[in-house]
């Protein structure tokens, strides 16, 4: 396993992010802090080039010559794969540099000295993270939506599963490219098979938007809350998640992604196929967890309008509570529950209602405030969310002031 150095800041920022205990079977001791000539010190993260070139090859991109799936590149399904995957990014990329010269623009302050990104009701999508707060040192993504496992790509080559692994693959980028966001029902059909969760379309997103994925290893929440790579002696009812480490090309910043599949209702929640989780109100580890992540930023964004429920107030507030700043459409937190006297807020594009599956959502005061601040509500000139075509979209930004 090969390790890269990186200094203070970087350390600083994970360690207090992170809440991490410092016990892990994947790190050895040269990976310790370490005192250099310079007395600047640093830290060392763990790196493995076959996680990069995986993510390469499922971002339908060619890897390095020293890549574990090279030779597979030549096939035929690959290549089809390869440029199937071309044509569904081009309409994509041709919008991201207007989204990423808005963020440049309008969150300019928020994406200053790093930090914690807190993505709830995310599913896999590191695209949008990435592109609304690409400095945070850290994002830490909830959903319902497995964790997922590194793919035996060579096995899968031998029992034919490896063409079907890839069309599910491309099958499940269309919404979050085409639409802007995740169906987890359709999501949670495209994961019973070798596309076994969120693993793969994080390690795709990763590729595609030029980064190198240099580490995954599984997290465990602990009992106060804080994280631990040791999963031993965890007891059955442990949350265990995915840690990524990636670096965008050309930076040496190392930034890091935790994903966990958690119930963040209040109570429990029985899914349709009769797993059973427990709510927050009894997941003290889980509402730990978050209080340690020290976030600095929550983005929402088609998050179901379920913090409009009362079923969903412990997320909800624990947002509220702890983030500086909130970034969201109106499927977020009803814009009732932001105080004016705590918090600075920004509107932009524009708002009259959700679309017809979310009609009951309706905010008549939103809506009043997108009519009386007409002329100081700010342009959105790209399309998100569930109102994903231009010129229908919302954002709201929340300081606390």
């Amino acid at each position: 396993m090969k390790k890269i150095t990186l200094y203070l800041f970087a350390a600083v920022m994970l360690t207090s992010c992170n809440n991490e205990v410092p016990v892990s079977n994947e790190i050895t001791e040269a990976d310790s802090i370490q005192i250099e000539s310079n007395n600047i010190e640093a830290i060392s993260y763990p790196e493995d080039s076959k996680f990069n070139d995986l993510a390469q090859y499922i971002a339908g991109k060619e890897g390095a010559e020293t890549s574990y799936l090279k030779e597979m590149e030549a096939d035929q399904s690959w290549k089809s794969f390869q440029s199937s995957l071309d044509v569904l990014w081009k309409k994509t990329n041709a919008k991201l540099p207007t989204i990423k010269e808005w963020s440049a623009q309008e969150l300019a302050d928020i994406n200053t000295d790093g930090g914690t990104l807190f993505y709830p009701f995310s599913g896999a999508d590191f695209l949008h993270a990435d592109l609304f707060f690409p400095h945070h040192d850290n994002i830490a993504m909830i959903a319902l939506e497995p964790i997922g496992t590194f793919p035996d790509m060579e096995r899968m080559k031998k029992d034919t599963t490896h063409d079907i692994y890839l069309s599910r693959l491309k099958k499940s980028m269309h919404a979050i490219l085409g639409l802007s966001f995740f169906r987890t029902i359709a999501m949670a059909d495209d994961f019973k098979s070798e596309l076994d969760g969120t693993f793969h379309v994080l390690m795709h997103f990763m590729a595609r938007t030029d980064h190198t994925v240099m580490f995954q290893e599984k997290v465990a929440i602990l009992p106060n809350g804080e994280l631990t790579t040791d999963m031993s002696n965890l007891a059955d009812s442990t949350y265990i998640g995915n840690r990524y480490y990636f670096k965008k090309n050309g930076q040496e910043k190392v930034r890091t992604l935790t994903y966990f599949a958690v119930n963040m209702q209040n109570s429990p929640y029985v899914s349709r196929g009769g797993l059973v989780a427990k709510g927050l109100n009894t997941r003290t580890d889980l509402v730990a967890y978050f209080k340690g992540l020290n976030i600095k930023s929550t983005y929402l964004k088609s998050a179901s309008y379920l913090m409009h429920r009362p079923t969903f107030s412990i997320i909800r507030n624990l947002i509220l509570d702890e983030s500086e700043h909130v970034l969201q459409d109106d499927s977020g937190i009803p814009v009732q529950y932001f105080d004016e006297s705590k918090w600075d807020l920004t509107f932009y594009g524009n708002y009259s209602s959700p679309i017809s599956l979310f009609a009951e959502r309706h905010q008549e005061d939103l809506k009043e405030i997108y009519q009386k601040k007409e002329k100081t509500v700010k342009p959105l000139p790209f399309g998100i969310g569930y109102q994903y075509r231009n010129g229908t979209s919302n954002l709201m930004r929340a300081s606390k002031k």
